[in-house]
């Protein structure tokens, strides 16, 4: 949906919005209850959320009956790796489902120009999987780039939903059983890109938890930090 900066900055960001902030904890909490019985009455084995932060579930956990929900949806991947969330969601026994596990599509050259500024002569990343820590590391480990951001959700236990129409990136998307990464490289792959986009945010003035995510780029109501 396309949205006018101009309209969103005279009438705040829920200009767009279907619903009211207020409204939302009442609407989750009644479409979890219509969940909860289609699941009783065995029309649905499962059910479970997308985009839920750690506020959203324990507003949801206050009034379910079925709980946890088998899986929160959630963007991540190293750059945005939202690891309060998946601690809580392990401890809740929810299953983290990871997409743009790859990075998205939302972020465009001049963001990236931003994060990793190229040196004379050389080009800017254009996505998550050409940046100066991915390539290196899959270097490394004698990987694809694809195939070290998809093993670092394995380890971090993200069931994960890589899409492409290419029958060749189908098959080197399942070729990521055969290797681990080590926590040693997992930790230096997150501080790396931690540290590029912090300067990056702090250098274009933005929230570096908002320049982070990679989807929504245009939404002002991605970080989902309302009630």
């Amino acid at each position: 949906m396309n949205r006018r900066k101009d309209e969103m900055e005279k009438n705040g960001p829920w200009h767009y919005a279907a619903h009211t902030q207020e409204d939302l904890p009442t609407l989750r909490s009644e479409t979890w209850r219509a969940m909860e019985d289609a699941m009783k009455e065995g029309k649905v084995k499962a059910i479970g959320v997308s985009n839920f932060s750690i506020a959203h579930l324990e507003r949801l956990k206050q009034t379910a009956t079925v709980w946890p929900p088998a899986v929160n949806q959630i963007e991540c991947h190293p750059l945005y790796p939202q690891k309060e969330l998946l601690e809580y969601c392990a401890k809740e026994g929810i299953v983290v489902q990871a997409y743009a596990s790859l990075g998205g599509q939302d972020a465009g050259k001049s963001f990236w120009k931003k994060v990793f500024p190229p040196a004379k002569g050389d080009k800017a990343p254009s996505r998550l999987l050409n940046t100066p820590p991915v390539e290196a590391l899959a270097s490394e480990v004698d990987k694809t780039p694809a195939q070290v951001l998809l093993r670092w959700a394995l380890e971090k236990n993200l069931a994960i939903v890589p899409k492409s129409s290419s029958e060749k990136r189908m098959a080197e998307n399942a070729e990521v059983f055969d290797f681990k990464l080590s926590g040693e490289q997992i930790e230096t792959l997150e501080n790396e890109l931690s540290e590029a986009v912090s300067k990056a945010a702090r250098d274009e003035g933005e929230d570096v938890k908002g320049m982070a995510r990679l989807c929504w780029r245009s939404d002002p109501l991605r970080l989902l930090d309302f009630d």
